[in-house]
């Protein structure tokens, strides 16, 4: 087949791209403002695409059997109005992974945080233990060496999205990927510009746990109110983890490890293994957790699974140390929800005690900015500085502005200094100036703000540090 996609640079239209393309078809695609990893990947694969979105670049090399179209694309664009006029079929990524996968045994991990570190751990644990997976991820992972690879194996892992699969179809991603097994790690309201409150976005993961079977499965955290509220909507057979107790799997006596955590793992009220990991966090101990309870739910055994969970180096731009120079370190973080920046600011306190912390801060989109303000206020206590970039807009960049990064400045409590940065250049002279050897800096974005870490490190390098 000849397959177009519409949005091709995102991690997970790419991911697609890519593996539809080792399975023998033909791969055309387009985006716009794309920018590096997946660019320069997609090239490298052979893949042709351009970047800018055209009514002719759906037929700009022969006409194609299908056009699959991701969700960050807008209404009214010209691909897809040109792909309708000539008749060809329009699907959504995430429905395509569906329809790819009908014949494995699919694995999807959901909740609003963790699931990219879970998912991968179980996709990871999967190829440790021979099975040969395959999975689609939200983000590249070092160890595995991509975001997505079809695998020869039964299982299948999905980080399961629960955003809206495409402008034509607003079922959330998950949802097409029909799990066997499902895991949900917690459930905290985002994306206010699909759900507009806190129940809305709840209806979405009540309707994935209504569509499990008595034969399917459920890994499930307790340790949240929600997720727990939820369990008695599922036919499914559950097992709940978590580290506050009363869980089917118990996380014990957690502490820090090295640069990472160390835990005792229960279940079914014995002691199961000790288990270490390189991801620092408490949060991140509760994802190893749950990708070992579902591991060994998937037939692992348990010293396979524990073996590679102590050996996984973690997803790429998840609490991933960019180097240290003049001994400040620092650190490239995804954290962009007020839940997330709050681990991600504990896990390095954890992992760089005393030392203090500064955090440079890119808000993703004016919609959840306004919407979770209260949230971030309180999300950046116990920072020595927070530099506070302009706001990404991203999906909503055509839109018009409904919050500034001075409104979010305004509200943070418990932070030594606050600063707007108008440029990654202006940033990066603040954070280094205010420095000091043994302070780690944090920055935490979706996408990166100019290279504002790279920045950060040249001025560190010409200047003395405080």
């Amino acid at each position: 087949m000849r397959i177009h996609f519409i949005g091709i640079c995102g991690y997970a239209v790419s991911g697609l791209a890519l593996v539809t393309k080792q399975l023998g078809n033909e791969v055309t695609g387009s985006d716009e403002d794309a920018y590096p990893p997946t660019t320069e990947i997609l090239s490298r694969a052979g893949i042709k695409w351009v970047d800018g979105h055209a009514a002719g670049n759906v037929t700009r090399w022969g006409k194609p059997d299908l056009v699959v179209q991701g969700n960050q694309v807008r209404e009214g664009n010209p691909e897809t109005e040109a792909a309708r006029r000539l008749h060809i079929r329009l699907i959504s990524e995430a429905e395509y992974w569906g329809e790819l996968t009908a014949d494995r045994f699919r694995i999807v991990v959901a909740g609003s945080a963790g699931k990219t570190t879970t998912a991968s751990l179980i996709a990871w644990i999967l190829r440790a233990a021979g099975r040969n997976p395959g999975f689609r991820l939200g983000m590249a992972v070092k160890d595995l060496g991509s975001a997505a690879a079809w695998g020869g194996g039964r299982d299948f892992v999905f980080e399961g999205d629960e955003y809206t699969s495409a402008v034509f179809d607003p079922r959330p991603k998950f949802l097409h990927f029909a799990p066997q097994l499902a895991v949900l790690t917690n459930i905290d309201w985002d994306h206010p510009d699909v759900f507009p409150d806190p129940a809305a976005y709840e209806a979405v993961f009540r309707e994935l746990l209504e569509d499990l079977g008595p034969e399917d499965g459920l890994i499930a955290c307790s340790d949240d109110p929600t997720v727990r509220r939820l369990l008695s909507r599922t036919r499914a057979g559950v097992e709940t983890y978590g580290l506050r107790g009363g869980a089917d799997w118990h996380g014990r006596d957690v502490q820090i490890e090295g640069e990472g955590m160390r835990f005792t793992a229960w279940h079914a009220g014995k002691v199961l293994a000790v288990v270490t990991t390189r991801l620092p966090g408490e949060h991140n101990a509760a994802n190893a957790l749950a990708a070992l309870a579902t591991a060994v739910r998937l037939g692992v055994p348990v010293p396979t699974a524990v073996d590679a969970i102590g050996r996984f180096h973690g997803v790429s731009r998840r609490f991933e140390i960019r180097g240290q120079v003049r001994g400040v370190t620092l650190v490239d973080d995804y954290a962009h929800h007020p839940a997330k920046v709050r681990a991600t600011l504990e896990a390095a306190r954890d992992r760089f005690h005393p030392g203090r912390v500064l955090a440079c801060f890119v808000p993703h989109t004016y919609s959840r900015t306004l919407s979770l303000m209260d949230g971030y206020a309180d999300a950046f206590q116990g920072c020595a500085l927070v530099v506070i970039g302009p706001i990404e807009p991203a999906r909503e960049r055509h839109l018009a502005h409904t919050v500034t990064s001075q409104d979010l400045a305004s509200r943070l409590r418990g932070v030594g200094e606050v600063f707007t940065a108008d440029s990654a250049r202006s940033a990066a002279y603040r954070l280094a100036s205010a420095a000091r050897p043994g302070d780690v800096i944090i920055f935490m974005s979706v996408r990166d703000f100019d290279d504002v870490i790279g920045k950060t490190a040249e001025v560190l390098e010409r200047s003395p540090v405080a």
